[in-house]
């Protein structure tokens, strides 16, 4: 299977970096030390995601990648804009916010005018019910109408629009929803670029940026388990971590990530069945 050189897919995610403070007592004992050192971890993993900010880049940039990876757009594989009514749930909400944003940067990047307007108007409707209020929430429909035909100033206005949701969403101590939209855009982007990959001839860069995630993953993992208590974060952990496994299985030989058609084949066939449970969930 053809390599890439350009990394397709870890610009869709959250890049965080835990850090963990030692603490160690002159007379205390190792069993206390220890106990002292394991509630620091979690409290640090735990203001990591509440303090967390949507880094650069966007998921607008993986649909840059596809694009210049010669994908072409293909309508049918991104979340129908009409399953937008069945999300009541938080966790419904937010992880299909996720999808439609990653969806919404792919139908911008190849400017197709009404697939834009309807993914807009679904991560608005979603925004709106998660109460996510933003300066741009207001006017966001009406610059993206007026900016539609200019795509810098519209990968601008969208760029904010991402920066503002997650900013809020920690400021006002929502970290865990602001995982989970995440959550939704890094399984919508894979879920693309394994359809993709399987419909452009020249794949080498989308199979790069698959095997990629390899990495990604040991980043969303941990985050997640934050917040594991939660039935529906747990399940999605599960499903990640089968995930997970097969990515461990993907070698690195002289700086370049292998990945082997029985790989990718697995990867693609774990993610459409999380895609699926996702855009499904209500």
């Amino acid at each position: 299977m053809k390599q890439k050189t350009l990394s397709l897919l870890g610009s869709i995610l959250l890049t965080a970096i835990f850090s963990v403070m030692i603490i160690s007592c002159g007379n205390g004992s190792d069993d206390q030390i220890n106990d002292e050192t394991d509630s620091i971890e979690e409290t640090t993993v735990i203001e990591k995601a509440d303090k967390l900010v949507y880094p650069l880049p966007t998921p607008l940039e993986i649909t840059e990648m596809l694009n210049k990876a010669g994908a072409s757009y293909i309508l049918d594989i991104a979340n129908s804009p009409e399953n937008v009514d069945k999300y009541f749930t938080e966790m419904a909400k937010a992880m299909n916010l996720g999808v439609y944003g990653a969806d919404l940067s792919y139908a911008s990047t190849y400017n197709k005018t009404q697939e834009t307007n309807n993914y807009l108007a679904c991560t608005i409707k979603l925004r709106d019910g998660l109460a996510i209020e933003t300066p741009l929430n207001a006017s966001l429909l009406e610059k993206v109408e007026t900016n539609i035909e200019n795509k810098d100033s519209l990968y601008q206005i969208l760029t904010t629009s991402f920066h503002e949701t997650f900013e809020y969403l920690n400021d006002n101590g929502k970290g865990a929803v602001s995982v989970m939209i995440l959550t939704g855009g890094w399984i919508e982007g894979v879920y693309l670029s394994t359809e993709l990959a399987l419909l452009t001839d020249n794949n080498a860069e989308i199979l790069k940026g698959i095997a990629d995630q390899k990495e990604t993953l040991k980043t969303l993992i941990p985050l997640l388990e934050t917040y594991k208590e939660d039935e529906n974060v747990a399940k999605v952990l599960t499903d990640l971590n089968n995930i997970e496994t097969i990515y461990n299985e993907v070698v690195e030989k002289d700086g370049v990530v292998e990945l082997t058609q029985e790989q990718f084949n697995k990867i693609k066939e774990e993610i459409e069945a999380l895609r699926k449970s996702v855009v499904e969930t209500t």
